[in-house]
């Protein structure tokens, strides 16, 4: 049976619990949770939180001794609210340890999204994985949520050599052509490893870092899940203003 764990350092954040108790009953999943430095009237919060719902919660522990004893399938995290400019100072504990954790899958629940009912599932042609593809595919099936697979051309690479090899025209009708083969490509990367056809993908064009958070945001997303192979991933985690889920390549 899946296992999932909600980590807490000194504070409890409610939305973690929430999402927990939700993924917990779709996946017919045990869970239990780790408050490794909360005081008593947190841990007195916490229980208010969980309710009627018999949840084993610990105490003590380090974080990583804690995932490598545990093995879960899936770790919840808190992700505060913080203003952008002040981010990168104040970096908070989950946000860290997933960037260092490769091993894992987490979703950091941001503050304010107590619910997962929209997902955007970035898929690249190169980096992502088969593992990653099936297991997110798979894990999201079973929520029964609304799910979108995206892409993300990130057309400044070409712009400049196109443009100094070819009339302006034509650099445009072939870096055109160059986004079309390569969400035909993501497309069929999906198809093979999944068994589907015809698959739809928003194909969106930009920096990574900064084009899926803000994609994510504007339409209204909850969550935005990612591989832990990609080289954006820490800027992706940072810019992102809904939950993000970060899974094994």
């Amino acid at each position: 049976m899946d296992k999932l764990l909600i980590l807490f350092k000194d504070k409890i954040f409610p939305e973690p619990i929430e999402v927990g108790r939700f993924i917990v009953d779709r996946l017919k999943a045990d869970w239990k949770i780790y408050c490794t430095e909360c005081d008593k009237g947190e841990l007195n919060r916490l229980k208010e939180l969980l309710g009627d719902a018999e949840v084993p919660v610990e105490v003590e522990g380090d974080f990583k001794e804690i995932l490598e004893r545990e093995k879960p399938f899936l770790t919840l995290l808190p992700k505060p609210s913080i203003a952008p400019l002040l981010h990168a100072f104040r970096k908070p504990w989950s946000e860290k340890l997933v960037e260092e954790d490769e091993e894992h899958n987490f979703i950091l629940v941001r503050e304010g999204k107590p619910s997962i009912k929209k997902v955007l599932f970035y898929i690249d042609r190169d980096a992502a994985g088969e593992n990653y593809i099936r297991t997110v595919y798979e894990f999201l099936k079973k929520l029964e949520v609304e799910f979108k697979f995206t892409t993300v051309f990130d057309e400044r690479y070409y712009v400049f050599l196109l443009k100094k090899e070819h009339p302006e025209q034509e650099a445009r009708e072939l870096l055109g052509k160059m986004f079309e083969d390569y969400i035909q490509e993501v497309r069929e990367k999906i198809e093979k490893i999944l068994g589907l056809e015809n698959v739809e993908i928003l194909p969106l064009k930009g920096e990574v870092g900064k084009t899926l958070p803000y994609f994510a945001k504007k339409h209204g997303y909850d969550l935005l899940i990612i591989s832990h192979a990609y080289d954006t991933k820490d800027e992706l985690i940072e810019n992102s203003e809904t939950s993000v889920g970060v899974f094994k390549n």
